[in-house]
C-alpha cells in the first residue's frame, strides 16, 4: 500500500501591521551616528520614525490619530494657499540631517513662493505623547523660517527670531491664516469637513 504524504501545509501570511491606537514612543540615550542610520534604513516604510540629537535616539510608533490630525492640518494649510493665490510646494517627511550631529523626518514641511529650495519655509509637528525630542531646538540650525506645533491645547506657530524661535500670534508666512480655529478643526474625523469649516470660518 503506497504511503500517504499530507501536502505540504500553507504558511499563513502575518496580518497586515496597523498603526496603533496611540502613539508610542522609546528613547536611546548614548546612541552612534552610524547607529542611527542603520535602525532609520531599517525602519524606512513601517509606523516607526527615527530622530537624533546628539546621542539622543527617539523611535516613535505613529498612531492614526496622529496621522489624521497631520493630514488634516496639511490638508487646511494647502487649501489657505490655494485660496489666497499663495504658490507653494510640500516637501511632505523629506528627511533633515546634520551629518553626526542631528536627523529627523517632520510630520510635514511645505515650501512657499520660489520653490526651488533645498530647505522648507515651514515644517509642521503633531504632538500626541510629551517627552520626544525638542522641536525647536532640533530645527533652529537649519534656520527653517517657521515651526507649526500642534498639540492637545491647539496649533502654535513658532518664529525664528535671531536664531532662536519665539511664539507668535499668527505666520509670517501665512499671515491670512486662522491657526486657531485650524488647531481646532485638526481632530474632525473627516478631512473634508475640516476643509469645509476652515473656509466657512474665514
Amino acid at each position: 500500500m503506497p504511503a500517504v504524504v499530507d501536502p505540504p501545509r500553507r504558511k499563513r501570511s502575518s496580518p497586515p501591521e496597523l498603526a496603533p491606537p496611540h502613539d508610542h514612543l522609546t528613547v536611546v540615550w548614548d546612541t552612534t551616528w552610524q547607529f542611527y542610520l542603520q535602525l532609520d534604513a531599517k525602519l524606512e516604510g513601517s509606523s516607526s520614525r527615527v530622530s537624533y540629537l546628539k546621542g539622543r535616539l527617539d523611535i516613535m510608533t505613529l498612531s492614526i490619530d496622529h496621522e489624521r490630525i497631520k493630514g488634516n492640518l496639511s490638508h487646511l494649510i494647502a487649501s489657505h494657499c490655494l485660496d489666497e493665490g499663495v504658490e507653494f510646494a510640500t516637501q511632505g517627511s523629506a528627511t533633515l540631517r546634520i551629518p553626526r550631529d542631528r536627523g529627523k523626518e517632520p510630520d510635514d514641511s511645505f515650501v512657499f513662493g520660489e520653490l526651488k529650495k533645498t530647505r522648507p519655509d515651514m515644517v509642521l509637528e503633531v504632538v500626541i505623547t510629551s517627552g520626544s525630542i525638542d522641536k525647536l531646538e532640533f530645527y533652529a540650525p537649519f534656520r527653517i523660517p517657521e515651526v507649526w506645533v500642534w498639540e492637545s491645547s491647539g496649533l502654535r506657530v513658532f518664529v525664528l527670531d535671531g536664531g532662536r524661535y519665539k511664539k507668535a500670534k499668527k505666520s509670517k508666512l501665512l499671515p491670512k491664516f486662522d491657526i486657531a480655529l485650524a488647531g481646532t478643526l485638526a481632530t474632525c474625523h473627516s478631512t473634508s469637513q475640516a476643509v469645509r469649516e476652515f473656509r466657512k470660518g474665514r
